[in-house]
């Protein structure tokens, strides 16, 4: 497994007590994107309880806050990312369409 995808695993799971964790590196569909500037392109869809009575925006807000030192920090090892989100109950109601 990827660094950079056992790493983003890791946060979610210790820090927004994720029980569910996929993350489809998409890196290889952006090569020579100028504006790139180190980073990869990461799809993440994360399970949490935390995300309880939360609204759509504040949980990827969560998202966002917990991975904050890998989207901002030195070296980057996010460039973009897109999230889905979904709580256990939402996750198992989506699961058996």
């Amino acid at each position: 497994m990827d660094e950079t995808i056992s790493l983003i695993d890791r946060i979610m799971r210790e820090e927004l007590e994720a029980v569910h964790v996929a993350i489809i590196d998409e890196s290889h569909l952006h090569r020579g994107h100028k504006a790139a500037g180190g980073g990869g392109h990461y799809h993440v869809t994360v399970v949490s309880p935390r995300f309880e009575d939360v609204n759509l925006l504040d949980q990827r807000r969560l998202v966002y806050t917990a991975l904050d030192d890998q989207i901002n920090g030195k070296p980057k090892k996010i460039h973009a990312i897109q999230i889905k989100t979904f709580t256990p109950a939402q996750w198992e109601t989506a699961g058996s369409n």
